[in-house]
């Protein structure tokens, strides 16, 4: 089988969120992938009959599991794009016993990056430029510090800490951090930009970590100054 290109790659990312989500749409579905918070992917038994599938050919299996529990820790999916539960029984985000785990964010994109008709002149013909103008997770956190009220240090130690992570202490952390995010409705994330990320991470973790620094801090000042005017 020949090598994927990387729009390929990136079309996939998109596709497979758009899939689970889809598949979401189901409880008895989302229950299954909500099961895997932060496991590896060999852990992941109810999982994986929903996304073996999905994930042939592609590799990463840890990232696409990650990134499917991360989707189906939203609530329900109503007419207007967001996910809200019908009763405790409903969401995958309250245990067996009762334990309500905190359920994930809501996507501020727009703030984060520039639309297709709003990107800088050049940019729009050029799919890799235009992928990389999407909120990576640094300015996700950024948009929850500026417009949801969280405390810039402590989020920035969050990062920071995040960024020095090999990818197995940094599935659960993405795990916890969410689930940190989630109980304020803060910037929801970009799933198909943080899989690919995922799947480089170990062969490339100082570039990535890298971006999403320097997504992070330009997106906090940018925010904060058009909030000035």
């Amino acid at each position: 089988m020949p090598a994927l290109t990387t729009m390929q790659r990136r079309a996939h990312y998109d596709d497979f969120v758009a899939q689970v989500i889809d598949q979401c749409t189901d409880n008895s579905i989302r229950a299954d992938l909500a099961s895997g918070r932060g496991r590896p992917w060999a852990e992941c038994d109810r999982m994986q009959p929903h996304l073996i599938r999905l994930v042939a050919g592609y590799g990463a299996r840890r990232a696409h599991s990650t990134v499917a529990c991360l989707i189906a820790m939203q609530r329900r999916l109503t007419d207007d794009g967001r996910y809200l539960p019908e009763s405790a029984s409903d969401d995958p985000s309250v245990d067996a016993d009762g334990t309500t785990q905190p359920s994930p964010p809501a996507v501020d994109t727009a703030a984060a990056a520039p639309t297709d008709k709003s990107a800088p002149p050049g940019t729009r013909a050029n799919p890799g430029l235009l992928w990389r103008m999407r909120p990576n997770l640094g300015a996700s956190l950024a948009i929850a510090v500026v417009r949801h009220g969280f405390d810039e240090e402590r989020m920035t130690e969050r990062l920071k800490t995040l960024t020095k992570l090999p990818s197995e202490l940094l599935h659960p952390g993405l795990w916890s951090l969410t689930g940190y995010l989630r109980n304020h409705d803060a910037a929801r994330l970009d799933f198909a930009l943080l899989l690919e990320d995922l799947a480089w991470w170990d062969n490339d973790q100082p570039e990535i970590a890298t971006r999403w620094r320097e997504s992070y801090f330009p997106t906090l000042d940018r925010l904060r100054l058009s909030e000035e005017h």
